[in-house]
């Protein structure tokens, strides 16, 4: 009876499974056909039970052969004098960062829109089912009786979720979406709340002298928001765009944003030019960008509640010119001068090097100068990292991370 239920599983019940696997089962098979006693009432009984396990470990090993299951990784970090005391045979602070911690990835089991899950300590059973055509039904309970359902349609959806039987906790939300015509897009959203939210929008409003013309507007319970849009192709190959728009609830337009953007190429580069505000502030923004020596050149000059700031930088990777991964990006700005270059490559015998600088000299009262860098050597298992700071003792991170 064991032998012909293996055969049944390696033929028919588990044609996923790979050939080495199925081979296997079919040896054991003719094995137990050896051994095993014709057949009686209590091999009847114990089959299925047998077939289950078999069917069990034949999937578990199955999986156990598609990769990593989990992660174990360890980190300690501190000051380089605490390793004195190592030498001294006290282990303890360094021992207690590098102690494992295991990062268990979800489990799941799921055939024919049932599966079950296990997921951050969680055991949840799902339940999928096609309705009609366009409309797909979703269950979720886990093992502390919360649920939530789902309805979701081509052009509709119910979302409702619980605690076991307790209708307190009931809570939902739905949502439908249409397109009318001379209308435009339009979606309604509510919920058990009784708070909703219905959205109109009209791409191609109009077109008027060269001008496209878009709409939004939005209906809540706090009121009515609506945005007005306008973009234009100008000659030279500008672009030109401009929107009004104003808070829910507040119909007064000189409380409502005013955005404009004007961009064209320049030069071999881009120049863009932004204003944004309403009646009380503005924002100005002005910003030029291009490739220059390999590099990212860029330059952007702003003004925002009366401050001046400014912004010149210029950037670079040197992949392929250097051995190795490394860039420079060096710039300045209203707050001082400012630089950061990284660089890593391998150095043999699977062990890499990354190194990071960063600087910065403030040309404010204070009149400082900030320094950061920092220095680690890792392999697959594990690192190193030495980091040092102005103002700060220096600081060691050791750790390590592999999968299992």
């Amino acid at each position: 009876q064991v032998a012909q239920a293996i055969r049944y599983e390696a033929t028919a019940a588990l044609p996923a499974l790979p050939q080495p696997l199925v081979r296997s089962l079919r040896r054991l098979r003719v094995r137990l056909c050896a051994m095993a006693p014709r057949s009686a009432p209590r091999s009847r009984a114990v089959a299925p039970g047998l077939l289950t396990l078999a069917g069990l470990v034949a999937s578990l090993v199955y999986l156990g052969s598609l990769g990593p299951a989990y992660s174990v990784k360890g980190v300690w970090q501190g000051q380089p004098s605490t390793l004195k005391d190592t030498v001294k045979g006290d282990f303890g602070s360094v021992m207690e960062g590098l102690e494992p911690k295991v990062s268990f990835p979800p489990i799941a089991y799921h055939r024919e829109g049932v599966a079950l899950s296990v997921e951050d300590g969680r055991l949840n059973a799902d339940y999928t089912a096609k309705l009609d055509g366009d409309t797909m039904l979703q269950l979720r309970v886990n093992d502390e009786q919360e649920w939530r359902a789902s309805l979701q349609g081509e052009d509709a959806s119910l979302r409702v979720r619980g605690q076991g039987a307790d209708l307190d906790s009931l809570s939902w939300e739905a949502a439908q979406s249409s397109s009318v015509e001379d209308v435009g897009d339009v979606k309604v959203e509510f919920n058990s709340d009784k708070e909703y939210n219905l959205t109109v929008v009209r791409e191609m409003l109009a077109r008027i002298a060269g001008a496209e013309l878009d709409a939004k507007v939005r209906a809540t319970n706090a009121g009515v928001t609506g945005r007005l849009g306008a973009r234009r192709e100008l000659p030279g190959g500008v672009e030109a765009s401009y929107s009004v728009e104003n808070p829910v609830g507040v119909y007064d337009l000189a409380s409502s944003t005013h955005r404009g953007r004007l961009s064209a190429a320049v030069a071999g580069g881009e120049a863009v030019l932004q204003v944004e505000g309403d009646a009380s502030s503005q924002a100005y923004e002005g910003s030029y960008v291009r490739d220059l020596q390999g590099g990212r050149a860029g330059f952007q000059l702003s003004h925002k509640d009366g401050a001046l700031g400014y912004n010149v930088s210029y950037a670079r990777d040197f992949d392929g010119v250097l051995e190795g991964d490394a860039g420079v990006h060096v710039g300045i700005d209203e707050d001082g001068v400012y630089g950061k270059v990284r660089a890593s490559r391998e150095v043999g015998q699977g062990l890499g090097a990354d190194y990071e600088a960063s600087a910065r000299f403030e040309t404010g009262e204070d009149r400082r100068l900030q320094l950061q860098h920092a220095l680690k050597l890792s392999n697959k298992l594990g690192y190193a990292q030495l980091a040092h700071g102005s103002g700060e003792a220096p600081r060691l991170r050791v750790g390590y991370e592999f999968n299992a």
